[in-house]
């Protein structure tokens, strides 16, 4: 067992990251020298891999993984390291045997059997200071964790780790690590993602104790920052009082904040985003002259690209009310999530993107979106037309369809550069969302330059083709050159 905690250190702990990037070395470390429980949470899952190849339980069939998790007889025994037991069997030399290896990605992305793991591994957090590592403990297991770290290395190195860990040969560890990369960041319950909060380290070139230096100096300043003020001669008598009920007040909010991390993991969204769309098409009837035209060219499954050109900060659920038959899952600009109403796009399905970046978090978020058979909804020029000219589209949508080989859905939005001027509202402006003919896109696991450049302009020509002349730039019209944005009226109304 660990020694006896420390006073006053931030606890329960949260250490993710992918695959070999030290997360057992520094949680076991840190567990240590703070006197913590550590619990490596892969070996949980682990261990319901072998109990499930030993019943022959497939993870093709999640209802059976599920009742077998909910019945497993699985404790984890968190000390200074972590032992796990199947009833009175201590498995925990087994856990890394290769047909363990080769099928826990499988079988752990089954969500009831994430569920269930989920709750073992809180009750631990919850019986004494620990250190918990895993894939998903800052964003899911313990997401109000006071101290969070992101450990990431390069694929060269882990796969060096891995392969002295397991004795193979360095192909073979990378091309496991990749797989497992893949895996753990495509999955659709509880990805492999960094907490927005979380401190990343990458541990590439970073020894152990340069690790748990920084880690020491981030655990005394939480530490100093939580400690009480020491008492003195001018303080206020009341002051113990307002201490206290400040405390209640932290109390009594944990329940919110425990609501707020639930609509994160989008528990809530389908029906907020259907609440959402049906109001807002009533709220079109009064307030203009609204139609949408198109709406049964939209495929009724299957996984499905919307894009559409961008006049206004209200288009994303507008055109969502023209399509009405399928939920849109919107990129968003990182941006929206500051503002004081970050909570609703969220809430609504949407997820953040860093626009004009190469943001590999928010592509494997689309990727995995549209593995699942679901709606994507993307404007190609990647903010809003600031003239009310349609501009030309960023490769990014093409990269996605072309990765995915999901189908295509071009649509044009109109009127809604109408939406920001109050003399326009009472005119009751036109409002149209044209929906065009979808066309399919051959999946391409690595494009070509090229291959992005012909989608992107067809994109770009399947949504002027739905629009009225005056959203068009001169260069879209043959036998002219130059841009309007570039000088030109904007289109008027």
């Amino acid at each position: 067992m660990p020694n006896r905690p420390i006073p006053g250190l931030p606890h329960p702990i949260a250490i993710d990251g992918p695959a070999a990037s030290g997360k057992s070395t520094v949680g076991q470390a840190l567990a240590a020298e703070f006197g913590y429980l550590f619990l490596d949470t892969g070996l949980m899952y682990r261990a319901f891999t072998l109990a499930a190849l030993r019943a022959g339980v497939g993870a093709d069939d999640p209802a059976a993984c599920e009742a077998l998790a909910a019945s497993l007889p699985l404790t984890a025994r968190a000390g200074s390291e972590t032992n796990i037991f199947l009833g009175d069997e201590d498995v925990t030399g087994e856990l890394r045997a290769p047909e363990v290896e080769a099928n826990v990605s499988k079988y752990s992305a089954i969500p009831g059997v994430r569920s269930a793991m989920v709750g073992r591994q809180r009750e631990v957090a919850q019986s004494a200071p620990a250190v918990l590592a895993g894939r998903d403990i800052g964003t899911v297991v313990l997401p109000d964790a006071p101290l969070k770290i992101f450990l990431t290395a390069s694929e060269e190195a882990r796969a060096a780790r891995r392969g002295e860990q397991q004795h193979q040969d360095a192909a073979q560890a990378r091309r496991d690590i990749s797989g497992r990369d893949a895996s753990d960041s495509t999955r659709a319950t509880a990805p492999l993602t960094r907490a927005p909060d979380a401190l990343e380290l990458d541990t590439t070139a970073m020894p152990l104790e340069a690790v748990l230096a920084f880690v020491r100096e981030r655990v005394a300043a939480l530490a100093a920052r939580s400690a009480p003020a020491p008492p003195s001669a001018t303080a206020a008598p009341h002051a113990p009082a307002r201490a206290a009920a400040k405390d209640g007040a932290r109390r009594a909010l944990a329940p919110l904040r425990r609501v707020r991390a639930w609509f994160g993991y989008g528990r809530f969204t389908p029906a907020f985003y259907w609440a959402c769309t049906y109001l807002l098409r009533f709220i079109l009837m009064v307030i203009g002259r609204w139609k949408a035209t198109g709406r049964e060219r939209v495929p009724v499954a299957g996984p499905l690209i919307v894009v559409s050109n961008h006049l206004n900060n209200a288009d994303p659920p507008i055109v969502g009310a023209g399509i009405a038959r399928r939920r849109i899952r919107w990129m968003a600009k990182a941006e929206l999530y500051k503002y004081p109403f970050g909570a609703i796009p969220r809430l609504w399905g949407a997820f953040p993107v860093r626009r004009f970046d190469a943001d590999i978090r928010a592509m494997l978020q689309a990727e995995r979106i549209l593995k699942n058979g679901e709606v994507l909804g993307m404007f190609p020029e990647g903010h809003r037309s600031r003239t009310g000219y349609v501009g030309k589209p960023h490769p990014g949508t093409a990269l996605i369809a072309l990765r995915s080989g999901a189908t295509v859905l071009p649509c044009a939005i109109v009127g809604t550069e109408q939406l920001g001027n109050l003399w326009n509202l009472l005119k009751k402006p036109r409002i149209s969302v044209v929906i065009g003919e979808p066309f399919t896109v051959e999946k391409v696991r690595k494009p070509s330059e090229q291959q992005v450049s012909d989608l992107t302009e067809r994109i770009f020509e399947a949504i002027t083709a739905l629009l009225p002349a005056k959203y068009l730039p001169t260069y879209t019209e043959p036998g002219k050159e130059g841009n309007a944005a570039d000088g030109g009226d904007s289109p008027g109304v």
